[in-house]
């Protein structure tokens, strides 16, 4: 018996297959747990960022959402690049409730050189290059489109993390990102599976194929076994896409073969 968990975001759902105390076999022998080291608790709680922040940002931007830059002219103080972000935020929150809709960003501020954040935010209409200079005064600021697929999820939250995690300790920002407080939760499915090994082959559920590359099997910091895999959603062939592409893709539904992990 396993246990199974399911995180499911806009256009991917991520699976986690594992084991606790009571689910692995007691005649198998448990792999010897060694004293967990700082680094590979900070690796540990990169990776558990990573999933959390990518899931988040999957279900709650979009494609043409805005992906913006701001940076300083004058270096500033930490605490007033705190006032200044805090501010921006404030402005632009009052000139989305004019226009009768909410707010949603998360941003993660870098500083290791140069201070300057990167922000995600909804779009409700168009932001022209001066009402951006008029929100952000301070130096150069750059608006770019959120693509909106689910590698663009992965990739930003990697990016945000990591460089959060170099720059933290000098920017002082205590959280690797900070997010408003409406955005969506990721729904998580957690059940008990019968089995106590997975299958060599991982076959997706109608609707998914497997990103091969994501697939990981390791073995936890506790001396478990688990396997991670990513699921991704198959698109709604557009009315000018020929239907054997999105078939080709989803038969005979993208079965993967990996080296099954015994206990």
């Amino acid at each position: 018996m396993r246990y199974r968990k399911k995180v499911y975001g806009k256009t991917m759902c991520e699976v986690t297959d594992y084991h606790t105390g009571r689910t692995y076999k007691k005649q198998s022998a448990r792999q010897k747990k060694e004293k967990v080291t700082p680094l590979q608790m900070a690796l540990q709680n990169q990776k558990n960022a990573e999933s959390q922040l990518r899931m988040l940002i999957d279900i709650n931007f979009h494609e043409e959402d805005f992906y913006i830059t701001l940076t300083y002219e004058i270096e500033p103080t930490l605490e007033q690049a705190k006032k200044d972000i805090t501010l921006f935020i404030k402005k632009l929150r009052r000139r989305y409730t004019k226009l009768g809709q909410p707010l949603k960003y998360i941003y993660t501020c870098e500083g290791e050189r140069r201070i300057h954040f990167h922000i995600l935010v909804n779009r409700i209409q168009d932001m022209t290059v001066k009402e951006l200079k008029g929100l952000w005064p301070h130096g150069y600021s750059k608006k770019e489109a959120y693509q909106g697929e689910w590698r663009d999820a992965v990739r930003i939250a990697s990016y945000f993390v990591k460089e959060s995690d170099r720059k933290l300790e000098a920017t002082g920002f205590k959280r690797k990102w900070v997010s408003s407080q409406n955005l969506e939760k990721p729904k998580v499915k957690k059940e008990r599976l019968h089995s106590n090994t997975w299958a060599e082959a991982i076959t997706p559920p109608k609707g998914y194929y497997v990103e091969t590359d994501s697939i990981v099997e390791g073995v936890s910091l506790a001396g478990y076994p688990y396997r991670f895999y990513r699921l991704i959603k198959i698109e709604e062939p557009k009315s000018n896409q020929k239907w054997w592409k999105t078939k080709e893709l989803n038969t005979p539904r993208n079965r993967v073969h990996v080296e099954r992990c015994s206990t």
